[in-house]
């Protein structure tokens, strides 16, 4: 089979020099990001990000000349994704930062914009008359699905007092910005499944009472039929149970769980036995399967394989031609040393997104054209950084104090002998680092830091023993296993940890203020980007949100004093440099965390800097905050490491 003439452009960018390189390079937003293949194959649509400016944008498929069809400036407002509603006009999500009932959220805007830029608006229930700030939180629309046979049409899903404030599903207009219902909400519904057609046969609903997490799985035959009760699970307390979709065809559920094999894996439950049925699909050893690979085309939808992750994505296909060429192209390009999949494709899988990317070269993205068999190169997502000598990343594993094996990356500097250590915890704390090109990682090491990152107990993706080693470790073992970390590189000499810093966001800013108090000595500077200081106050929080499950079984301990591990309390104890950085609209930790510790630090006569974001959020995903937080890193490391 004749195969893939390709890469006379983009991959002679791997040519390398080494050189220090500026740290605006690094700080940028990805300057491409969620490229998408209109359906019938003729246009590309995506997220293109500039200093000043976030835009969607179109291309003829083959082409690089980019036009803008929305544009939005400044912080507020974030373009979140974008998709073909038809070949004609785009979806674009819009989220700004809001306060409802006392929490802070992102309310969604879903416009729809035709592919001149001439004829954008918003999707938006018109209710009349005043409007309340709870009342415009309800009317924040979610896009479901698009509908293949219905281009004029999409499904979104929205609060409906009708349906007491569950999740409705309406049909809109995408040209005249319509909206009718189209499926009432009667079993307090929190999640809805649709085929291409639209017809919704499958929904997960929740019992209503207060402290009650019990999930119910609903499905029918067809849109005539009355929904079944088919399953009852409980977070935390039995087998996880997480449904793809209904096959009528089987009459069963393919679902995400970890029955039987203690990791999550692919399983078909049958409906009629309420039984797991066949196992349809698992990662190697105790690797977790992260997601299915679901494919619509015509007027089906289909499992046609799964996804885990061990150091990088692996995608398995159950088609042999989508495996056959998934494989070739993953082949071609490991001889540039890139992982590369197939990120998107037209319906008659012609037309092909390729993204390419290794630890030390970021995300590019090609076009791989089926009947022409040849690839192209189209964009990167950090172009400056391409042709540079970045540092690579080396996957580690070594033993904590108490015998348990954990995984983490360490990235040493090019050019640098016994390099200071930065020891960079990941946030969640149950998600996980991967060995993926990082901007952060990567500008540290570039500024001759070797960087340490470790999958601590709690980190996800490594099956149910490793995850749930972390419940209830918080400033415990998860912090103790950070700092094994850092002896293990100690012995093995890789690194000089006496002159070492610990930097981390969201629970990695936790955990760095936790090591300030429990391990004053270890290290010469703390950042905490959107780090906990006060867990009580964090918990009051997820109660507001719901999150009681959580608190109850992954956080708090019987009989604990959440004063203990919190540091706030301890900043006597703090002897080095603090930096603090936080979004005053982050709605996951509020910017109260830090200020609250600037307080407290400057009080105790603590060395601190703190730097707030008018409008930034969680992950400070703006081009202006992402910029000057980088810098501030960069400063304060070089000010507080000396060589």
């Amino acid at each position: 089979m004749r195969f893939l003439t390709l890469l006379l452009v983009g991959l002679c960018s791997l040519m390398l020099n080494a050189e220090t390189i500026p740290i605006t390079h690094f700080s940028q937003m990805p300057t491409i990001a969620q490229p998408s293949v209109s359906p019938d194959g003729s246009k590309i649509a995506a997220i293109f990000n500039t200093t000043d400016q976030t835009q969607v944008v179109i291309s003829d498929y083959g082409s690089t000349e980019l036009k803008t069809i929305v544009a939005l400036g400044g912080e507020k407002y974030r373009i979140d994704n974008i998709a073909w509603a038809n070949n004609q006009r785009v979806l674009v999500t819009v989220s700004q930062p809001y306060v409802a009932f006392g929490i802070r959220v992102r309310t969604t805007h879903i416009y729809s914009a035709d592919l001149k830029g001439e004829s954008v608006f918003e999707l938006r229930r018109n209710r009349g008359g005043k409007q309340t700030a709870n009342q415009f939180y309800f009317e924040s629309p979610t896009l479901l699905s698009v509908l293949e046979n219905d281009p004029a049409h999409i499904l979104v899903t929205l609060r409906d007092e009708r349906d007491d404030n569950y999740s409705s599903v309406f049909k809109v207009n995408v040209n005249t910005g319509d909206f009718s219902k189209y499926l009432p909400n009667a079993n307090k519904i929190v999640g809805w499944s649709p085929d291409k057609n639209g017809d919704i046969l499958l929904g997960i609903g929740v019992t209503g009472q207060r402290n009650d997490l019990t999930k119910i799985v609903y499905v029918r035959k067809d849109t005539n039929s009355d929904w079944k009760k088919v399953k009852t699970f409980t977070p935390y307390e039995s087998e996880t149970f997480d449904p793809v979709l209904y096959d009528a065809e089987s009459n069963s559920i393919i679902v995400l769980s970890d029955h039987k094999l203690h990791k999550q894996a692919l399983w078909k439950f049958d409906i009629a036995t309420a039984e797991f049925s066949e196992l349809l699909g698992e990662a190697p050893g105790t690797l977790d399967v992260s997601s299915a690979i679901v494919e619509s085309k015509g007027n089906s939808r289909k499992v046609v394989g799964y996804r885990y992750i061990d150091n990088f994505v692996k995608r398995i296909f159950f088609d042999k031609e989508k495996l056959n060429i998934s494989s070739q192209i993953e082949s071609l390009f490991a001889k540039q040393g890139l992982k590369a999949t197939l990120y998107d494709f037209d319906e008659s899988e012609t037309k092909y997104i390729v993204s390419a990317v290794s630890d030390n070269s970021p995300m590019k993205f090609y076009l791989y054209d089926k009947s022409k068999q040849n690839i192209s190169y189209w964009f990167s997502q950090y172009p400056y950084l391409e042709g540079k000598k970045l540092a690579y990343v080396s996957a580690i594993t070594f033993k904590a104090r108490d015998g348990m094996e954990l995984k983490g990356y360490l990235t040493l500097p090019n050019n640098v002998e016994n390099a200071p250590l930065v020891l960079f915890p990941h946030g969640g704390p149950y998600a996980r680092d991967y060995q993926y090109f990082d901007p952060f990682v990567q500008m540290m090491a570039n500024q001759g830091y070797a960087v340490l990152q470790v999958n601590f107990r709690g980190s996800t993706g490594f099956g149910n023993k490793y995850e749930t080693a972390g419940y209830h470790q918080w400033g415990k073992a998860m912090q103790t296993d950070l700092l094994d970390a850092v002896n293990w590189v100690k012995e093995n000499g890789y690194a000089d940890t006496s002159n070492a810093c610990i930097a981390g966001a969201s629970y990695g800013g936790y955990a760095a203020l936790v090591a300030g108090f429990q391990t004053p000595d270890q290290f010469k500077c703390i950042i905490s980007i959107a780090g906990v200081s006060d867990l009580n106050e964090q918990m009051s929080l997820w109660r507001k949100k719901g999150f009681l499950s959580y608190i109850e079984n992954a956080v708090k301990g019987e009989d604990e004093s959440i004063k203990a591990i919190s540091p706030i309390f301890h900043v006597d104890k703090f002897k080095v440099p603090v930096l603090l950085i936080h979004g005053k609209k982050d709605q996951l930790v509020s910017y109260r965390q830090s200020e609250s510790m600037y307080d407290a630090l400057k009080n105790a006569d603590k060395e601190v800097e703190y730097q707030e974001f008018e409008y930034g959020t969680h992950h400070l995903n703006d081009a202006n905050n992402r910029i000057k937080s980088m810098e501030l890193m960069a400063e304060f490391l070089a000010e507080h490491l000396k060589d």
